[in-house]
């Protein structure tokens, strides 16, 4: 099966000239957040928003908080761009976030977390257990106390929601979580830190997601001298996997990191971790953000978004 049309075609805008990993960084995250707007999936009419800065002690944190205003929700999701940890926020993935809140029936509050080279390893990581925890603090303010609540995220943020779900970060962070993430959603998730796939160097170039860019995101994430923390942290390697959460996992055929998201699949299986997985043989990293004018991306988007109708179904 090929990628989709759309997704190839945005794939190839992608890498028109030197490449957007060489461009000023300012203008990288410009382009990846017009993105959304250009191509993806626009805002829903049957899903409200509200902004809010939350304090997490020294810092404040700013949060966006997405309902489906003609349902009630059975679950809430604490969700984190994508982005390798250096590009993304609230503009960069708003369409996908309202789609999920709307298709899939459930609350969602997006974290807008400290991004590398201005604050790398672990720093993002802090920010989503200190959200995560802030959150769990004022479930009731919220009205999500009733709701089972989990945390998710693509790419970079697939990497930072398994970490602390699975609470592989050891004693990097300040703090352990308040309560565990009733279940995780890893959207092409970046589970193994070492970047020694095979798929890395099949799916090197010409994709939304290349090795060159992923090497840039790894750079400007992990100092040298945390490298080693870091890759210890990455929860493929995790040796004891039997407490991760309920698991809703999406791999993409035509992505850098789909051998390490097909062979963390097996190890949770393995190990006996309730894993709902989804394999998507016509898709790219990044398709989140190709639905507009792209009938196809659109059919695999619901198709995620039923996950969580599934899985509320059968609580």
């Amino acid at each position: 099966m090929k990628l989709i049309t759309g997704q190839r075609i945005l794939s190839t805008v992608s890498n028109i000239g030197p490449g957007l990993s060489r461009s000023p960084l300012k203008s990288f995250r410009f382009i990846y957040d017009s993105f959304d707007q250009l191509f993806g999936s626009g805002s829903r009419s049957d899903v409200t928003t509200e902004d809010r800065s939350i304090d997490v002690g020294a810092r404040e944190l700013g949060i966006r908080i997405y309902r489906p205003s003609k349902a009630k929700p059975k679950l809430t999701m604490i969700y984190f761009h994508g982005g390798g940890y250096v590009i993304g926020g609230f503009k960069s993935h708003h369409g996908f976030c309202s789609l999920l809140a709307s298709e899939a029936n459930i609350n969602l509050i997006a974290v807008d977390y400290r991004l590398a080279p201005e604050s790398p390893f672990p720093g993002p990581l802090q920010d989503g257990l200190d959200a995560w925890n802030w959150v769990i603090d004022h479930a009731t303010e919220l009205g999500i106390a009733q709701t089972q609540i989990g945390m998710g995220g693509d790419s970079a943020g697939g990497n930072l929601t398994a970490v602390l779900s699975m609470q592989t970060f050891g004693d990097l962070l300040d703090g352990d979580l308040k309560v565990a993430p009733a279940f995780q959603f890893l959207l092409y998730p970046w589970v193994d830190m070492s970047g020694e796939s095979d798929s890395i160097r099949r799916f090197a170039k010409g994709l939304i997601l290349t090795e060159e860019t992923m090497t840039f995101f790894r750079d400007s994430y992990l100092p040298k001298e945390m490298e080693p923390q870091a890759i210890k942290t990455s929860p493929i390697l995790c040796e004891d996997m039997s407490a991760t959460p309920n698991t809703l996992m999406v791999t993409a055929e035509y992505d850098v990191l789909r051998d390490e998201g097909l062979a963390f699949v097996d190890k949770l299986q393995q190990a006996q971790v309730s894993v709902s997985h989804l394999h998507l043989p016509d898709c790219t990293h990044g398709f989140i953000s190709t639905g507009k004018f792209s009938p196809a991306t659109r059919k695999r988007l619901k198709q995620v978004a039923a996950m969580f109708d599934t899985y509320a179904t059968n609580l």
